[in-house]
């Protein structure tokens, strides 16, 4: 019988800053309904500046038998200039190759962010990663939820050289669960909306997509407001106390080096 790490050995280990073993970073089928610490951990005391509008804070996640709820509301701390809190959850490992897969609903709030991404930078630095800015996006923009936005950066610390790609749906992202899923290879990235692929991007010598080569990334999903100097992006964030926004998840999924379904 093969040894098994308990609970409380892997927290051990994350905490530690150490990698896990191979067999505890297989695939990910998370229906959100609890949190589950030796997968996550909340983003938690902080704010990230520029371009956000609002601070972090562990509590802005709640888990129930429908999954998970992220919540943007005006919460002002004597502790921080950002009257508003919301939500990030973010894996504790990095991984690589495979689909990525998870089932939401969006805010349909101005000026506010709907996102699940991968990502690795100077202050998410995997095992062995170069710690430059590599990153995959599916974000929806809050001034229309009838859009989603793709998008991915390559070693790109000053966020520069972005890709930005708005794909149109028959469906308003806000009122019911679809998938939307990433898949990540070599070759390059697909995404994919309720099992059908609708975007592709291939790594060319000339613009390269992330690889493993330089990172592997951290599974990430949050709710943030804009600044206002980027109103024209997602429309005019509203700061007035009431305001608040809602985006719900109800499964996060990964099958390193899997399909997330047949191309068409």
């Amino acid at each position: 019988m093969k040894p098994t790490l308990t609970t409380n050995a892997i927290f051990t280990l994350f905490i530690m800053g150490l990698s896990l073993p191979a067999s505890a970073q297989n695939s990910i089928d998370d229906l959100l309904t609890d949190f589950d610490q030796t997968i996550w951990w909340k983003s938690d005391g902080w704010s990230n500046g520029f371009p956000f509008l609002n601070r972090w804070e562990g509590e802005a996640i709640e888990h129930s038998d429908n999954g998970m709820t992220i919540i943007l509301s005006h919460q002002p701390s004597t502790e921080s200039n950002y009257a508003f809190q919301s939500g990030e959850l973010r894996s504790h490992n990095f991984y690589g190759y495979g689909c990525y897969e998870v089932e939401m609903k969006a805010a349909a709030v101005p000026g506010v962010i709907s996102s699940f991404f991968l990502f690795a930078g100077p202050y998410d630095k995997p095992v062995n990663g170069n710690g430059m800015h590599n990153e995959i996006d599916i974000e929806f923009l809050g001034n229309n939820t009838n859009a989603v936005q793709f998008n991915f950066w390559t070693n790109d610390d000053r966020y520069a050289r972005s890709h930005e790609h708005l794909h149109y749906l028959s469906f308003d992202a806000s009122q019911k669960y679809h998938r939307y899923a990433i898949q990540w290879t070599a070759d390059g990235i697909e995404w994919y909306i309720d099992g059908v692929r609708v975007y592709r991007v291939d790594n060319l010598p000339s613009d390269p997509t992330p690889t493993i080569d330089d990172n592997r990334l951290r599974i990430m999903a949050n709710l943030w407001a804009t600044d206002p100097r980027i109103s024209n992006w997602a429309g005019e964030f509203d700061t007035s106390p009431s305001n608040q926004a809602t985006a719900q998840y109800k499964a996060i999924r990964f099958i390193p080096n899997g399909q997330c379904s047949t191309p068409l």
